[in-house]
C-alpha cells in the first residue's frame, strides 16, 4: 500500500526529481516571505506537526528517518494543503515546459536532419554525389565535435574546474535562466497576483542556486541537446534512405590527391569496422572492385561507369551516420538521464534552509504564549532535535548538531559574554557554537576574516550567526559584508542575521522593534539568496 504523502511503499522511497526540488524551494520562500514575529512560531508547531503526524508514522516510528524521506513528506504535505487553490505550481509549470522543449528539440533535430539530408543528395545525373564530401559533413565532423568535448572535459578533469571556468556552462546556464524566465511568464498567467509574486521569487531563488546544484541543472539541457542529435541524425538517416527508394541516386569518390583505390578500400574498411563483423558481403563496405568502378574522372565523366558501383556505397554511408552520429548522441542521452536521476537520488540536503527546515520538525516545540503542540504529547517530550554533521539519517542527538559561527560587531563584542549568547542563540541546545568572531574592526581586519572563512574547514556543516543590531539602519556597507562572507563560506551554509533592540541597562540582548525587522526583512530579501535571512533573535519585541 502507498502512503497517500510520501509515496513510500514496501520501505521504498519515491524518488526526487527537478519539479520536486523547484517546489521545495518555493514552499521554503514562502515561510521565508512569512516568517515573522509570531509567524516562526506558527512554522515550527506546522512543520512539528506534520513530522509527528505524517513522517513517523510512515517511517513506521522511527525517530531517526532518512533526511530525504523527511523533505518528501513534508512537501508532500505541503502540497496537499496548496491544492486547493486552482492554481498550478511552478514544479509542475516547469515541469510540462521541460517536456515541451524535449518533443521540440527532438523534432526540430529530426526536420533540420532531413532537410539537410535532403538537400545534400540531390542528384542531377551529371554529378555523383561525393562520399568523401558526405562523410566530412555527417559524420566526421560529428565525431570532431564528440572529441574536442571529450578533450575539453578532461583538461578540466584535471584541473578540477569541471564547470566553474566553462564557457559552454555559462551559455547553458544562461539558456537555463531563460527557461525559468519563460516557465515563470507561462504561470503567472494562470496565477493570482499574491502567488505570482512568491512564483517570480522562487524563480529568481533557483536562478542564484544554479552553483549550489552545479551540473544538476546544467544536466536538462545537456539531454536536450543529444535529443536534438538524435533527431538529427535520425532525420539524415530517413532522408538518405528515402533518396534510394525513390530516386536513382549514384554515389563516388574522388580527390586531387592521388589516393589509390586500394588506400580507398582500406579507410573503407578501417571505418566499417565496427559493424563489419555483424554484416557481411558488400552491404558492410564496397569492395576493392567496387571502389575502383565508382571512382570519378573528372576529364572523363560518369558515363562509363557501372551503375551497380555507384549505389554500393549507399548502405555504407548508413552505417557510419548510425555509427558514429547516432549511436554516441544515444548512449549520451541515456548516459545522462542515469547521471540526473543519480544526482536527484545523491541530494544530502544539507545546505542550510533545509537544516531550519528540519530542525523546525524535530526540536520540540516550546511556545511562550501558553501551552505548546508538544505539551499535548507527553509522549514526545524524549524526540531529539534532528541535527547531523555526518550520516544519512536525520535524526541525531547533541554529538551531531550542526556547528555555528557567531559574528558580532566590535563596537558590542566586550558586553556579549559566551555564557549569555550559549543561552540567547542556542536555547535548544540544537546547535554546537563553534567560535565567536569579532567583525566590523577595521577594513584590513575583515579581509583577514574573509580569508580564515575560506581556509576553514567542515563549512559545509556550519551555520553564520551574525549579530546585529536592529535599530541600526542596514546601510550598504553591511550589506556587503555579508555578500562577501557569503563569497568566503560557499553556497551551503545559512547566513542568519539575528537582530538586537537597543541595549537595556544590564543585556545587550533586547528584543527588537516589528518595524525595524520589517525593514532588515526586506532589504535581507531584496539580496536574492534564500539562505541569508534575518529574524529578532530575542523573543516578544514591542
Amino acid at each position: 500500500m502507498v502512503n497517500r504523502l510520501t509515496g513510500k511503499k514496501h520501505g521504498r522511497v519515491v524518488k526526487w526529481r527537478i519539479r520536486d526540488i523547484i517546489d521545495l524551494e518555493y514552499f521554503l520562500h514562502q515561510d521565508g516571505i512569512t516568517c515573522s514575529g509570531d509567524n516562526q512560531e506558527e512554522l515550527h508547531a506546522r512543520d512539528r506537526d506534520i513530522f509527528l503526524k505524517d513522517v513517523q508514522p510512515a517511517a513506521g516510528g522511527d525517530k531517526n528517518p532518512d533526511r530525504q524521506f523527511t523533505l518528501m513528506t513534508w512537501l508532500n504535505r505541503r502540497r496537499e494543503e496548496d491544492a486547493s487553490e486552482a492554481a498550478v505550481l511552478p514544479g509542475a509549470g516547469v515541469e510540462s515546459l521541460y517536456g515541451s522543449l524535449r518533443v521540440v528539440f527532438f523534432g526540430a533535430g529530426l526536420v533540420l536532419g532531413g532537410i539537410a539530408g535532403a538537400s545534400f543528395l540531390t542528384y542531377t545525373g551529371d554529378s555523383p554525389v561525393n562520399v568523401f564530401v558526405y562523410l566530412a559533413v555527417f559524420v566526421f565532423s560529428q565525431l570532431l565535435l564528440l572529441f574536442f568535448l571529450l578533450a575539453l572535459f578532461l583538461y578540466r578533469f584535471s584541473r578540477r574546474s569541471l564547470l566553474s571556468s566553462s564557457i559552454l556552462y555559462i551559455l547553458i546556464s544562461r539558456f537555463m535562466l531563460r527557461i525559468l524566465r519563460s516557465a515563470r511568464n507561462h504561470l503567472a498567467k494562470r496565477m493570482s497576483a499574491a502567488r505570482r509574486s512568491q512564483a517570480e521569487f522562487t524563480f529568481g531563488a533557483i536562478a542564484g542556486k544554479t552553483r549550489a546544484y552545479g551540473i544538476l541543472f546544467f544536466l536538462p539541457v545537456f539531454i536536450m541537446t543529444q535529443l536534438f542529435a538524435i533527431g538529427f541524425n535520425l532525420g539524415l538517416l530517413t532522408a538518405t534512405l528515402f533518396k534510394v527508394i525513390t530516386t536513382d541516386i549514384a554515389f563516388g569518390w574522388q580527390s586531387t590527391i592521388q589516393l589509390s583505390s586500394a588506400a580507398v578500400h582500406a579507410l573503407a574498411r578501417n571505418i566499417a569496422l565496427p559493424w563489419s563483423w555483424a554484416v557481411q558481403g558488400d552491404a558492410a563496405f564496397p569492395s576493392l572492385a567496387q571502389i575502383e568502378g565508382s571512382r570519378i574522372i573528372l576529364k572523363e565523366g560518369i558515363y562509363h561507369l557501372s551503375t551497380p558501383d555507384l549505389v554500393s556505397w549507399w548502405p555504407f554511408l548508413c552505417f557510419a551516420v548510425a555509427m558514429y552520429g547516432l549511436l554516441p548522441r544515444f548512449f549520451l542521452f541515456l548516459a545522462g538521464a542515469a547521471l540526473q536521476r543519480k544526482l536527484l537520488g545523491s541530494l544530502d540536503f544539507r545546505q542550510g534552509i533545509y537544516e531550519q527546515l528540519l530542525l523546525r520538525m524535530t526540536t520540540p516545540l516550546v511556545s511562550t504564549r501558553g501551552r505548546g503542540v508538544d505539551d499535548a504529547r507527553p509522549r514526545d517530550r524524549e524526540t531529539a532535535p534532528m541535527h547531523q554533521g555526518s550520516g544519512r539519517s536525520a535524526g541525531e542527538g547533541r554529538s551531531g548538531a550542526r556547528k555555528l559561527l557567531v559574528m558580532i560587531p566590535d563596537e558590542i563584542y566586550d558586553f556579549c559574554p559566551r555564557q549569555e549568547i550559549e543561552s540567547v542563540v542556542n536555547s535548544g541546545a540544537v546547535y554546537d557554537i563553534r567560535e565567536i568572531l569579532r567583525i566590523n574592526q577595521d577594513y584590513a581586519s575583515d579581509r583577514e576574516l574573509f580569508a580564515t572563512l575560506r581556509n576553514m574547514d567542515r563549512m559545509k556543516e556550519s551555520d553564520i550567526l551574525v549579530i546585529q543590531e536592529g535599530w541600526q539602519p542596514p546601510i550598504m556597507e553591511y550589506i556587503d559584508f555579508i555578500r562577501q562572507v557569503r563569497k568566503a563560506v560557499g553556497d551551503v551554509p545559512c547566513i542568519r542575521i539575528g537582530l538586537i533592540g537597543k541595549p537595556g541597562d544590564d543585556t545587550v540582548f533586547t528584543p527588537v522593534k516589528e518595524e525595524n525587522r520589517k525593514i532588515w526583512a526586506q532589504k535581507i530579501t531584496a539580496m536574492g539568496d534564500p539562505c541569508i535571512y534575518s529574524e529578532g533573535l530575542v523573543s516578544h519585541a514591542s
